[in-house]
């Protein structure tokens, strides 16, 4: 089987998440009304140091799960869960594909 450009896609997403850190991180901006935080608001939050926020949330960025913008001195960080919920579906899609040919046997 070949690995396709949605494979890598998803794989990118769950890797972006698999860190109980980036959980706590990705939880806290869905909670968040307005969703989006500036870096000392989920610094102040998570109580994670900041090289190691600044790294979980550059993977979470790379990942697609969220986008970071400058207003001023301060970054802003919102959830781009587009990409997540593309990639759960895509799972769910091969999921349902494989238990349904496995109960039709």
């Amino acid at each position: 089987m070949r690995k396709t450009e949605k494979d890598e896609n998803i794989a990118q997403n769950l890797r972006a998440l698999c860190h109980p850190r980036r959980m706590i991180i990705f939880r806290l901006l869905a909670e968040t009304q307005g969703s989006e935080l500036c870096f000392r608001q989920i610094q102040g939050s998570t109580n994670i140091g900041t090289t190691t926020l600044i790294h979980h949330l550059r993977e979470m960025e790379r990942g697609w799960l969220l986008t970071r913008q400058r207003k001023g001195p301060e970054t802003y960080y919102k959830l781009s869960a587009d990409s997540l919920l593309h990639s759960i579906d895509l799972i769910h899609e091969i999921m349902n594909a494989r238990f349904r040919s496995s109960q039709a046997a």
